[in-house]
C-alpha cells in the first residue's frame, strides 16, 4: 500500500488537533516529521525507555481462561484513552464510543481497541480490511504482550500489508491461521473494517514502532510469514494540551515554515518569509486579521498567585486533559508562590501577539480573579486580580458574559502581547474568530 498523500497527512493532523492550512507550502518532509511527533505524543512514547527490553519486562496479566494471574486485566480497558472533551461529546450523543469512518485518528484508536478485544477473546490474529473487502488489508499476528506499566500494555506482533496484487498470499495466511486456532475457537476469525486512510495511518505507526524492538529481536515465524515485519502497538489517546500547543506553534513562516523576517503589517500576529506566502495565506488569515482591526487594547497586571492561595497547591484540568491516568492530573499540581517571592515568568513570545485563555472563578475569592495562560503554558497559570484594576477587570468579565465570550460566561480567548515582566496588553473587545483546540 502506498504511503499517506500530502492531503491525507494534513487530514490526519487536523483530526489530531494540529491545524495547518490546506494550501500550505510546508515541505512534505516537515509535515511527516510533525505527524511522527504527533503519533509519538499520542502513544506517550516518551514515558518509556526504548528500545524495549522484552526479556526484562513482565508479561501482561491476561484474562484468558488458561492463564492464572492474581489480578488479570482486560486489554480492552487498558488501551482505552480519553479526555473530558470526548467524554462530554459521547455523553451528549448517548454513546460510549465515537462515530466511525469520520475521523481517521479516532478510527485508528478504535481499531487498536478492537485488536485488544481480539486478544481478550483468545484469538491471536486478525485481518484489517477495507469496508468493501476488495482493495487492501493488513494481516496481524500477535506474538506476546508485555507490561510497560500497570496501565500500558505493549502488543508485540507481526504484520504485512496485503493488496490485490498479493491477495492470494494473504488468503493462504488466513487459512493457515484458522487451522492453528484453539479447538474452542474452531474456524473463528476476525475481520476489522478500516478505510484506506486509516490503514495507511496504521502502517505508518507500525513502521515507526519497529524501532521500539531491540535489534537482536528474532520473532518465531509461521508458514507464509517470511515477508512479515515485527513491530509493537501501544495504547493511543488524544493529544494533551501541551502537545497540541507545541505542534501548533508557528516559529517560522505561517505558510511554508521557513525563516520569517516580516510580520503581517495590520495585526502583527503572524510572520512570513515574503509577500508571496503572505498573499497565499491571506484567505486563512483574514478573519483573524480583520477581527483585530480597530480593537481596544488594555494593559493588565498579572500575579503569580490568586489572593488567599499563597503557599497552596492546585490542580488544573481542561477539556483536553487526559483522564485515563490520575497521576497525570496530579502532575499538573502547582505551588502558588507569594507574589513578593515570585520571579517574572519567561517571555517566549517576545513582541509577537499570542492567544491567551482567561477564566474567572465561579465562587468565593474566585469571583475576584481571572486565571490567564497561553497555549504552551509558557508562564504557567497567572492571575488578573480585581483589586489591581477594578475597571479593566469588570470589562473583561463583561466580555466573557457577552456575545464575544461564550463558554457559559466564565472564560474567553483573547489576543495579547507581553509588555512587561508582570504585564500584558490584551485586545479586550475582539473575539479571535478561530477554532481553538485548547
Amino acid at each position: 500500500m502506498e504511503a499517506l498523500t500530502r492531503s491525507e497527512t494534513l487530514k490526519v493532523l487536523a483530526s489530531m488537533g494540529v491545524d495547518i492550512p490546506a494550501n500550505t507550502k510546508i515541505p512534505g518532509d516537515d509535515l511527516d516529521k510533525r505527524l511522527r511527533a504527533a503519533l509519538d505524543a499520542a502513544q506517550e512514547k516518551a514515558r518509556f525507555s526504548t528500545p524495549l527490553d522484552l526479556k526484562a519486562l513482565p508479561e501482561w496479566p491476561s484474562v484468558l481462561e488458561n492463564r492464572t494471574y492474581e489480578s488479570p486485566r482486560p486489554l480492552l480497558e487498558a488501551v482505552r484513552r480519553g479526555n473530558m472533551h470526548e467524554a462530554m461529546h459521547n455523553h451528549a450523543r448517548g454513546s460510549c464510543s465515537t462515530e466511525l469512518f469520520v475521523d481517521p485518528f479516532m478510527d485508528l484508536r478504535q481499531t487498536i481497541m478492537s485488536l485488544a478485544n481480539v486478544l481478550d477473546s483468545g484469538l491471536t490474529w486478525c485481518t484489517i480490511q477495507d469496508p468493501e473487502q476488495q482493495q487492501s488489508a493488513i494481516n496481524i499476528r500477535f506474538l506476546h504482550i508485555v507490561e510497560l506499566d500497570p496501565k500500558t500494555p505493549a502488543m508485540v506482533l507481526l504484520y504485512r500489508s496485503i493488496t490485490r496484487a498479493d491477495a492470494i498470499e494473504g488468503v493462504r495466511w488466513v487459512q493457515h491461521q484458522v487451522e492453528q486456532n484453539p479447538k474452542k475457537l474452531d474456524g473463528l476469525g476476525l475481520n476489522i473494517s478500516a478505510t484506506e486512510v486509516e490503514q495507511k495511518l496504521l502502517l505508518k505507526l507500525l513502521g515507526m514502532n519497529v524501532k521500539l524492538l531491540p535489534a537482536t529481536f528474532k520473532p518465531k515465524r509461521q508458514l507464509y510469514e517470511e515477508h512479515y515485519r515485527a513491530s509493537v502497538l501501544l495504547p493511543i489517546g488524544p493529544l494533551g494540551p501541551g502537545a497540541i500547543g507545541k505542534l501548533n506553534s508557528k516559529t517560522g513562516c505561517a505558510m511554508c515554515g521557513k525563516a520569517a523576517p516580516q510580520r503581517c503589517g495590520q495585526c502583527q500576529s503572524v510572520s512570513y518569509c515574503g509577500a508571496e506566502c503572505q498573499r497565499a495565506h491571506w484567505p486563512e488569515h483574514k478573519r483573524t486579521c480583520r477581527s483585530l482591526k480597530g480593537g481596544r487594547w488594555a494593559k493588565v497586571h498579572f500575579r503569580a498567585a490568586a489572593p488567599g492561595t499563597e503557599g497552596m497547591h492546585a490542580v488544573f484540568i481542561n477539556r483536553y486533559t487526559n483522564i485515563s491516568r490520575t497521576e497525570d492530573i496530579l502532575a499538573t499540581m502547582t505551588h502558588s508562590l507569594d507574589p513578593s517571592e515570585a520571579t517574572p515568568p519567561p517571555n517566549i513570545h517576545g513582541e509577537r501577539l499570542f492567544l491567551v485563555k482567561m477564566q474567572v472563578g465561579l465562587s468565593g475569592l474566585g469571583h475576584d480573579t481571572i486565571m490567564v495562560y497561553d497555549r504552551q503554558r509558557s508562564f504557567g497559570n497567572m492571575y488578573i486580580v480585581r483589586a489591581d484594576d477594578g475597571q479593566t477587570f469588570a470589562e473583561l468579565v463583561s466580555e466573557m458574559l457577552g456575545p464575544r465570550g461564550g463558554y457559559g460566561g466564565v472564560k474567553m480567548y483573547r489576543w495579547a502581547r507581553r509588555v512587561g515582566d508582570w504585564e500584558l496588553s490584551v485586545c479586550v473587545d475582539r473575539d479571535p474568530e478561530a477554532d481553538i483546540k485548547w
